[in-house]
């Protein structure tokens, strides 16, 4: 038997360019560490290679962001032509279920780890269900993950989360979407999973990738006792490690220095704006601007990279506050952020819901799905005209990653890294960050229904004979679109669900799930 994991991705940057730096997808090893290990399974992560057009696979999982579920909806018809059952899960499944259900052979609501292995018993017994609805997250019963599928396709093959969730609840964040919760495991078994992936991966790669770690957290210190403990675990190990943290949880006095005992040397925090306002409008209510500086030096004093991104909000930022950006990233010792997107709404979170709201239409018209990537503006400007935002976005984004930005950049940080004991980020500081910002596609609009298409949007080797009629290959290959001509949201887009209450509980409409089909049309 053979089985497929494919973490489905399109170039936001609208080039068909691939993304290998970090974080890598990480649902494959997984899945991998779900399923019988005397199975023949296959991890494709899409920002890192292309799959296979020519293989066979009896069983396919799927996984997509919302913004790339044009293309998901490609392979899975693609392969079901072929013979093989396809499951799809993620935030989009878990949201939207009754949308994705017509277009794969199974739909997962919630997380892997409490449905991956009933899908695989069904499955191998004839008896695969249209929706799943997992049981509530476990962090005891998570399995080490397959590391060794990741051999040669990640930087860091040792990549998995010691939580899952986020306590905090921005307006903008898909984890909010689905439902706010944060859930630990035990400090002993992230060490056994560390143990057991370097066993798995001595022979495939070489001992600096065994000595790192990437913990794909979203907010690894959402409970500051935990994240102590798990520091006190991770001291003996010796390895090399980074994660995402919230800036509330970094400013905890000793928490940096406890950090970098334990191998910390990359933390990614979600700085957003540099406009108080912005952070308000955002519900971003844990974030602290005044000690972004004195966070980052802190970092730096302890051999401690701090990497973030901004957004840009339409909703409240305008071109007295976006021409302040550079100058304002340069006091605050940041000098070159990981990226500058907009502030996007992804369908189905409470920013979403609340602009679909007010009694105007917030939205720019013709919006498609693959529009909501951060990376194409689809909200309209309040303070600004459409142009005149655009013109800003395209403005700062030229004038922050320059070379005398990098090099301001390498000053500040190299030195102080060195001196921290942080010699090895301070190498990684200057690799990375010499290649942030890109040369834009020549006909980006970065406008919703304008932009140049993404060109994994039309890639998917699927030929007319894999149709039955013009209507099936309109529903497989024609982009969705998520507002109007007039800019107002579609109702299908309206009925997303939340998947989790408090403590991680499933929904209502979770539970409702179980016993009622749900019913989607095409957008």
């Amino acid at each position: 038997m053979r089985v497929g994991v494919v973490s489905v991705y399109m170039d936001y940057r609208r080039k068909g360019q691939k993304a290998r730096g970090l974080p890598q997808p990480a649902i494959g090893p997984l899945i991998g560490g779900l399923l019988p290990h005397d199975i023949d399974i296959e991890v494709i992560n899409e920002t890192w290679e292309d799959p296979n057009w020519s293989r066979d696979y009896d069983l396919l999982f799927i996984s997509s962001l919302h913004s790339d579920f044009d293309r998901a909806r490609q392979i899975a018809h693609y392969w079901r032509r072929r013979g093989a059952k396809t499951v799809f899960g993620g935030t989009m499944a878990s949201t939207y279920p009754g949308l994705c259900q017509p277009f794969f052979d199974a739909v997962v609501v919630g997380d892997p780890e409490g449905s991956v292995r009933k899908v695989f018993d069904d499955f191998c017994r004839g008896e695969l269900k249209p929706l799943y609805v997992s049981v509530p997250y476990d962090g005891r019963q998570v399995p080490v993950p397959r590391f060794d599928l990741l051999a040669g396709k990640h930087v860091i093959p040792l990549s998995f989360e010691a939580t899952r969730g986020c306590p905090f609840s921005c307006e903008f964040c898909a984890l909010t979407g689905i439902g706010t919760r944060f859930h630990t495991r035990p400090p002993e078994m992230v060490v056994r999973d560390i143990q057991e992936g370097q066993r798995m991966l001595r022979d495939l790669v070489p001992w600096p990738q065994r000595r790192a770690v990437a913990f794909l957290d979203n907010s690894i210190g959402g409970n500051p006792a935990y994240l102590s403990k798990l520091c006190d675990a991770l001291a003996p190990l010796r390895i090399r490690w980074g994660s995402a943290i919230t800036v509330d949880a970094l400013a905890l006095p000793g928490i940096v220095e406890q950090l970098a005992r334990s191998g910390c040397r990359v933390v990614v925090v979600g700085l957003e704006s540099f406009n108080p306002e912005a952070i308000l409008d955002m519900r971003k209510f844990h974030n602290a601007l005044d000690h972004t500086r004195s966070l980052i030096d802190r970092c730096r004093r302890n051999g401690i990279l701090l990497d973030s991104g901004l957004m840009i909000s339409p909703t409240v930022d305008d071109w007295s506050y976006i021409r302040t950006i550079p100058q304002r990233l340069q006091e605050a010792g940041l000098h070159v952020p990981a990226y500058i997107s907009f502030e996007g709404p992804i369908p189905g979170t409470p920013y979403f819901k609340r602009l679909a709201a007010e009694p105007e239409p917030a939205f720019l018209p013709n919006a498609y799905l693959r529009d909501f990537s951060g990376y194409t503006l689809v909200v309209r400007p309040k303070r600004e005209s459409v142009e005149r935002f655009i013109e800003g976005y395209r403005w700062v984004v030229d004038s922050t990653y320059t070379k005398m930005a990098k090099l301001r950049k390498y000053v500040d940080d190299v030195p102080r890294l060195i001196s921290g004991g942080g010699w090895d980020v301070a190498l990684g500081d200057i690799v990375s960050h010499w290649r942030a910002g890109h040369v834009p596609h020549p006909d980006r609009t970065y406008l919703a229904g304008t932009d140049v298409p993404p060109p994994e949007a039309t890639s998917v080797p699927l030929t007319q004979d894999d149709f039955e009629s013009e209507a099936e290959r309109s529903a497989i290959l024609d982009p969705w679109r998520v507002t109007d001509s007039e800019g107002q949201v579609l109702p299908v887009w309206l009925d997303s669900i939340k998947v989790f209450e408090g403590k991680g509980r499933l929904s209502a409409q979770a539970r409702d799930l179980i016993a009622t089909p749900v019913s989607g049309g095409v957008a």
